[in-house]
């Protein structure tokens, strides 16, 4: 277990398309833990403007894979709580995937916050990147040598980003531990990443209890059937 000083200051960064479950899978996490562990949580965006879920729209109008769909009205939006000029000291970043991640323009802004406060902030004890949020990670180049893994059906392209061939991509986990770097495979793996945290920060009987409220059926770190599956392994 890890002595946490409160609150534990925790921020999301959430760009147009992100994955739903990215954000809302460990953040159900969180949400169980906050009601008896003090929290305080930031969403983190370019401005304060909805951004979409899983798809991008952009001023109300649709982009890219949505403009060509069977539901072009199929959309859901989060509200930001800060832009990243206004973002407070934050403990923990979290990072989600999503088609959004490939849209290398779109989320400069979101790349050189991350490599802001990765090289200036000195409150920052961990940075967490769920599914093909690690390419943005790795954009910046502040994960140079460390140990790292991401979606394995984006395997090779999140590979293929700016500074990717620096790190060393571990192609079979459920989710990487480095140092205060927390990476994840696609997806679901994200909250079986962050039930693992939250195990680190407050021990088994916490995660565990709160895996049980939520009927999740976790896998460990090391299985990772879907490497095997995109023959990555």
């Amino acid at each position: 277990m890890v002595n946490i000083t409160a609150p534990l200051r925790i921020g999301y960064v959430l760009f147009p398309a992100f994955t739903a479950i990215d954000v809302f899978g460990p953040l159900n996490v969180l949400n169980l833990v906050s009601i008896t562990h003090n929290m305080t949580l930031s969403l983190l965006s370019t401005d304060l403007e909805p951004v979409s879920v899983d798809r991008t729209v952009i001023n109300g109008a649709p982009t890219g894979m949505l403009a060509s769909s069977a539901s072009p009205n199929f959309t859901q939006f989060v509200l930001p709580t800060h832009t990243f000029a206004s973002a407070p000291a934050l403990d923990v970043i979290f990072v989600p995937g999503g088609a959004g991640s490939r849209n290398t323009n779109a989320t400069q802004p979101h790349v050189d916050w991350l490599a802001r406060r990765m090289d200036g902030d000195p409150d920052l004890r961990y940075v967490m990147t769920v599914c093909t949020g690690t390419a943005l990670l790795a954009r910046t180049g502040k994960i140079a040598g460390r140990n790292a893994t991401t979606n394995k059906a984006a395997f090779n392209w999140v590979k293929s980003v700016e500074h990717a061939q620096d790190v060393n991509w571990i192609a079979k986990a459920r989710w990487v531990v480095d140092g205060n770097l927390w990476t994840s495979s696609g997806v679901s793996a994200g909250t079986d990443m962050t039930l693992g945290w939250i195990e680190h920060l407050y021990g088994r009987n916490e995660s565990e209890s709160i895996r049980v409220m939520m009927e999740w059926n976790a896998l460990n770190q090391t299985d990772d059937p879907f490497a095997e599956y995109y023959g990555l392994v």
